[in-house]
Formats: structure tokens, C-alpha cells, sequence
């Protein structure tokens, strides 16, 4: 009996929910990540004005320091993972090792994602657009752009530069190209 790693249908069905899990991480940590930075300003505002904290000069600079680096740290936080999506479906492709015929289902799963991600990109355009959250999303340039109209395309790149290590690949070789 053959085990599961050596099967090469189950790795290459294996392999494309990956995508559509990252992917999905990355947005809603996205938006979580907004909305956490827009309540902890609201917190470090209200710190900022209670009397018994709020009372020393120094209380109120380390809660701006603080204030001013969980924008930033988020809008990074996003980004990074988004790349580290992609980075990761183009190790799975150096690494797995399944026919050349299943590229078919991979091409057309790349596709159905890149809709899925424009789709997503929509969303979080939407929830960036509300009144409440419209200032504090300004701020998240890094997210906004890699999660904008860019996200689908993102997607698209990291797709065919894993369609073209999966082509590229000698045989039954399963380590790098």
C-alpha cells in the first residue's frame, strides 16, 4: 500500500487549499487588525485623559509612543503575512511533487482565486470606505495597497510563478528546481 506522500493525486488536491487558507488569514487579519488599531486609539485617547493615569507627563508620552507604533506594526503585520501567503504556495511548489497533468486543476483553482481575491478586495475596500473606520484605514498604506486593487494581481504573479516551478521540474524530482 502506497502512503499518502507518495500518492501524487492527494498531494497536488493537498496543495490548493493552501492558497485559499493564507488568503483568507491575511484578509480577515486585515480587517481585525483595523479595527483593533481603531479601538486601541480610542483606549490610549481615553488613557490619555483619566486623571489617576493620565496625571504624569510621562504616563501620557509612552502611551503616544505606544499609540504611534501599533498603526504601523499592524500595517507591516498585514503585509508581511499576504507575501508570506504567496511565499509559501511557491515553496509548495518547489516542493511537491505530482504530476504534470494537475496543473489543468491548478490553472483553473489560480483563476477561481484571483476572482475570489478580487472579490475580497472589494470587501475590504467597502469596510475601508466606512465613516468610522475612514481615518484610521487611511493610515494602514501598506495594507491598503496590498489589499486593494492589488490583491488580485498578487495573487496572479504568485499563481504563475508557481505554474511555472510545477512545469519546470525534472521528472519525479520533489526538491528545488
Amino acid at each position: 500500500m502506497r502512503s499518502l506522500t507518495k500518492n501524487k493525486k492527494a498531494q497536488a488536491f493537498g496543495f490548493l487549499p493552501y492558497l485559499l487558507i493564507g488568503l483568507i488569514i491575511a484578509v480577515v487579519f486585515a480587517f481585525v487588525a483595523l479595527v483593533v488599531a481603531y479601538a486601541g486609539d480610542e483606549i490610549f485617547d481615553e488613557l490619555k485623559t483619566n486623571e489617576n493615569l493620565g496625571a504624569s507627563n510621562n504616563t501620557i508620552e509612552k502611551v503616544n509612543m505606544v499609540q504611534g507604533l501599533m498603526t504601523g506594526a499592524f500595517d507591516q503585520l498585514v503585509f508581511f503575512m499576504l507575501f508570506g501567503v504567496v511565499l509559501a504556495l511557491i515553496i509548495l511548489a518547489i516542493y511537491s511533487d505530482f504530476h504534470p497533468v494537475f496543473v489543468v486543476f491548478l490553472i483553473i483553482f489560480i483563476i477561481l482565486m484571483v476572482v475570489i481575491a478580487g472579490l475580497m478586495a472589494n470587501v475590504h475596500d467597502e469596510i475601508t470606505e466606512t465613516a468610522i473606520l475612514t481615518d484610521k484605514a487611511a493610515e494602514f498604506t501598506m495594507t491598503n495597497w496590498a489589499m486593494g486593487a492589488n490583491l488580485p494581481i498578487i495573487i496572479a504573479v504568485g499563481g504563475v510563478i508557481a505554474i511555472m516551478i510545477i512545469l519546470a521540474k525534472r521528472g519525479r524530482v520533489s526538491s528545488p528546481v
